[in-house]
């Protein structure tokens, strides 16, 4: 460093206080106001300034003297360096009015009474930063003296400002690991797992709150606490063989055991450690997280149990069951079915479900056609399809298809029957009831023809009314042959003994609710209604053509009794016949007794009314529907 003439005692004085004001300065505010009284003392010049880079790059005054307001703001961002520029040369301008700035530069600076100006690059690493400036009011030549003392004070000034930044970011950065460790204790102390660390003996250094609650271990006490004492006898060699070789070749380690908890019950801990060590190298232990695991494990053995037992059961079937997925490919299947179909249980698995039920046999059953029905779904599908034997034989079978929603997805499970025997014995029975139906009809028809002759010669109602009763017992026989004589529905009796359907019948009102009937009840309730019908044409309601029939059937006591009501209205005046007919008997004794019920005749004015009743145990009887 050269100083020539008789300054150099001054500026070394200078440079003195400069370095012993950026020594003591405390913040960079500080460090700028020094840097402003050496160049003003140094340089001689009672206005100066500082700038540096912002962030975007923008050369901004950060600390001035003599300024005004607007020569900054006219000339902020003026600079002949960009950040960044390496090791820039100092620019000492004698007058501003020789150099090629723009006119309006020259103006304003001109304006601030400045002629002459020297700008001072502030580098870091080498690198600008910023610039002080050095204005004098009258064109000025500065000497080599001066030249040397300004880099000098930049350089001072350009190192102040970068240990005040380093001091800066290490400040930030000490305080963001401080802030960093302290979310990490908050999130260790609070996490929903066992979280400790040992060291390289393998002795507590810290627990956190869930660890320290399961050992019921006050934080005081942490050093002091042993975790092998918790150990179950059964498990010690195992956990401390492992634990063992982890702190003795510094590896990471996985293990589970069982401990004793703070309310004396075992539970297994998962434990995953990992070996910690200095910046040095040097190892220090392990940290380690604990995962309480007993629940899992109890779960997973009772899913295999549950499993296991499934699987018997499956087996035990006496039906043939098969286990798909969601999009019907074959799970499992049991001995059962593997004899039904002749297939190995290998050959099956993994196989779509068309395998043994091709699409074109389940194209006569709308429900199984789709391949929904093999995927979700809440509903249980029960139809009889036409199956295929590994052998190409084709065999009828009755499929259940049930849907399940596991945790592991759709899982379809079928039961499947073969129901050849079955369709074989249907057969059969269609055969003998059409025998049947065929020979009770031939018995009706010869038993109309003896009627025929046996009433030849006597009143034609009578013999009308013969016939009417025996068509309304084939009328019902047709019915029960249709349901295979197990059942016929109440409603459909109704509307073939009532004609509803005929111009008459329009006239009847009928409703109830779904009701099925034994034969037995069926053939007695078809006589009572045909009587009824034909007296209301011939006398009643329907013989004139204004009168209407109500029919109406309910279940009565909690569905244990059945009650069928016929009210007749609109119709002639009625009053009580001075005899029993032969209906009349029919309904009231003969009906009563047949369905163990009752029958009462009303003869209002109004109109004829009919109560039945009946009980709904009758042997083979009836049911009450809806």
């Amino acid at each position: 460093m050269r100083f020539g003439g008789k300054g150099r005692a001054a500026h070394l004085e200078t440079l003195y206080r400069l370095t012993d004001s950026l020594y003591r300065a405390n913040d960079v505010g500080a460090m700028l106001e020094a840097g402003l009284d050496a160049i003003s003392e140094g340089l001689g010049c009672p206005k100066c300034s500082i700038l540096l880079f912002d962030p975007d790059g923008v050369m901004r005054f950060v600390a001035w003297r003599g300024l005004s307001e607007h020569y900054r703001k006219s000339l902020e961002g003026h600079t002949p360096w960009r950040p960044g520029t390496v090791d820039p040369p100092p620019i000492f301008v004698s007058d501003i009015r020789e150099t090629q700035e723009s006119d309006s530069v020259k103006r304003t600076i001109e304006a601030e009474g400045i002629r002459a100006l020297a700008f001072i690059p502030l580098t870091s690493q080498g690198k600008v930063i910023g610039k002080f400036m050095a204005y004098h009011a009258a064109p000025h030549t500065y000497s080599d003296a001066a030249k040397t003392l300004a880099v000098t004070i930049a350089r001072q000034l350009g190192f102040s400002l970068e240990r005040a930044q380093a001091e800066k970011a290490r400040l930030a950065v000490l305080q963001e690991l401080q802030e960093s460790e302290q979310r990490f204790r908050i999130m260790a102390e609070h996490a929903p797992v066992m979280i400790w660390m040992c060291d390289m003996q393998g002795r507590c250094l810290h627990l956190n709150g869930m660890l320290r609650r399961f050992w019921n271990v006050g934080e005081a006490d942490i050093k002091n606490f042993d975790w092998r004492s918790s150990m179950h006898p059964e498990d010690i060699d195992h956990v401390m063989g492992h634990m063992g070789a982890a702190l003795r070749d510094h590896v990471s380690v996985t293990v589970s055991g069982r401990y004793r908890n703070a309310a004396g019950e075992y539970r297994t801990l998962e434990t995953v450690a990992h070996p910690r060590f200095s910046v040095d190298g040097t190892f220090m232990g392990l940290t380690g997280v604990n995962t309480d695991t007993t629940d899992r494990i109890r779960a997973e053995k009772a899913l295999r149990e549950s499993e296991e037992r499934f699987r018997l059961v499956v087996e035990a079937s006496p039906s043939g069951m098969v286990m798909t997925n969601g999009d019907g490919r074959i799970m499992m299947i049991n001995a059962r079915c593997e004899r039904l179909f002749g297939y190995e249980r290998g050959e099956l698995i993994g196989q779509f479900i068309e395998v043994l039920v091709p699409p074109a046999m389940r194209e006569q059953h709308p429900s199984l056609r789709d391949r929904h029905v093999w995927g979700p779904g809440p509903h249980l599908v029960n139809r009889e399809v036409t199956g295929r034997r590994k052998d190409g034989r084709d065999i009828p079978l009755e499929i259940g298809v049930n849907p399940i929603l596991t945790s592991e997805g759709m899982r379809v499970i079928a039961t499947v029957a073969d129901i050849a025997e079955r369709k074989h014995a249907e057969e059969q029975r269609e055969l003998l009831l059409a025998e049947l139906n065929h020979r009770v009809k031939n018995t009706l028809s010869v038993v109309q023809g003896i009627a025929y002759q046996t009433f030849r010669k006597t009143d034609g109602k009578v013999r009308k009314a013969f016939e009417g009763r025996l068509q309304a017992l084939s009328g019902a026989h047709d019915l029960l042959t249709r349901s295979h004589w197990e059942n016929t529905s109440l409603h459909q009796l109704v509307t073939d003994a009532l004609q509803l359907r005929s111009a008459a019948g329009q006239r009847i009102t009928a409703d109830g609710p779904p009701i099925l009937l034994s034969p037995h009840a069926a053939l007695s309730i078809a006589l009572a209604l045909h009587e009824l019908f034909t007296n209301t044409m011939k006398y009643g309601a329907l013989s004139n053509d204004e009168g209407q029939v109500d029919l109406r059937w309910r279940c009565l006591d909690s569905e244990r009794k059945l009650q069928i009501a016929w009210r007749e209205t609109g119709g002639p005046p009625v009053s009580k016949p001075a005899h029993r007919g032969f209906g009349s008997l029919l309904l009231e004794r003969t009906l009563a007794r047949d369905l163990d019920g009752s029958v009462e005749m009303s003869f209002d004015p109004a109109g004829v009314v009919c109560v039945i009743e009946m009980p709904l145990s009758v042997p083979g009887g009836h049911a009450c529907r809806g």
